[in-house]
């Protein structure tokens, strides 16, 4: 008996939301009524030799409209396009980049100071984004943009220390499990006198406990045959969880996603959460027998002379496969 296996496959769909860029065209929109919103622009200082080029970036607040136009404030003090790309002039000098909110009814801005000398610094690094709010024991990854030549990689620290949480080498922060301000800071790796840093704002955790639930509870499943089964986890900012089969031999669980072993019985799917791991909930899989989906017999007809013999071939697809007998 030979047995090959059927392949199923599940496709999961990815939606993807983009905010607006920054533009140098100023959008007319409103801003609605008594809505504060703000404008930081990064890095805030630089210096770059004449005619090179320094790529700026924008933090908007208080709108879900980010859009920017960017400006140079004084005649011949470089130019800037509508992607914060900002080229120094040909002479030495002290100059404003400025980025204004593109929202019509808003004169909210902000400014970075650009020294354009010979023999500048050249590299520059900052730290995306800017200002973030983390809950009590929670996470984010921050992102650093490193300019100039040569731009090398960077280091991540906290500033205030362990009190203040910590960072992996890849930008993870994870936050204190108490409120506080807290500084994520990249530092060149090419010149250490060069870093950006980030404002962490860290709220206190909340008063509920960490919750999770399952959906479904129950399946019943015949063998070799798959259930996604979707976990909830409330009163977290982490709501990641791991997946396991509680009974060794029970199958097997990726991402959700169980399928039944070959053998009949009572399983388990269990979901536990990683902010909280004393957290768990699992649902119970009733696993039947292997189930025959189709027999076919192949030929489907054929001739053969008085006492001499025709071989038939039979191909039976169940849910654990297909395997042909003769």
């Amino acid at each position: 008996m030979k047995r090959s296996p059927i392949l199923v496959s599940i496709a999961s769909m990815l939606v993807a939301t983009a905010c607006g860029a920054s533009s140098s065209q100023g959008a007319v929109v409103d801003s609605p009524a008594g809505q504060a919103v703000t404008v930081q622009t990064v890095p805030a200082e630089a210096d770059v030799e004449p005619g090179a080029t320094l790529q700026f970036g924008s933090q908007v607040t208080g709108t879900a409209y980010t859009s920017v136009v960017w400006s140079v404030a004084e005649a011949g003090g470089g130019t800037i396009d509508a992607t914060g790309l900002y080229t120094a002039p040909a002479n030495e000098g002290t100059f404003h980049v400025r980025a204004d909110s593109a929202i019509a009814s808003v004169r909210s801005s902000g400014t970075s100071v650009v020294k354009v000398r010979k023999n500048a610094q050249q590299v520059t690094v900052a730290v995306n984004p800017a200002t973030v709010t983390v809950q009590a024991g929670g996470s984010f990854t921050f992102a650093a943009a490193v300019t100039g030549s040569p731009a090398g990689s960077v280091t991540w620290t906290v500033q205030e220390g362990s009190s203040c949480g910590s960072v992996t080498s890849a930008g993870v922060y994870t936050a204190p499990n108490a409120g506080a301000t807290c500084h994520v800071v990249a530092t060149s790796t090419v010149n250490p006198t060069r870093s950006g840093s980030a404002t962490v704002t860290v709220t206190a955790a909340p008063s509920s406990p960490v919750a999770i639930s399952m959906s479904p509870l129950t399946s019943t499943l015949d063998a070799c045959m798959g259930q996604v089964f979707t976990a909830t986890v409330t009163n977290t900012t982490n709501t990641a969880v791991t997946w396991t089969v509680l009974e060794p031999g029970g199958g097997t669980v990726t991402n959700g996603i169980y399928t039944a072993p070959q053998a009949a019985g009572t399983y388990h799917v269990v979901a536990t959460s990683v902010a909280d791991p004393t957290k768990t909930v699992r649902g119970t899989i009733t696993v039947g027998p292997e189930k025959v989906l189709s027999v076919g017999v192949a030929p489907g007809s054929g001739t053969t002379q008085p006492a001499g013999t025709l071989a038939f071939a039979a191909r039976v697809t169940t849910s654990c496969g297909t395997f042909a007998a003769q």
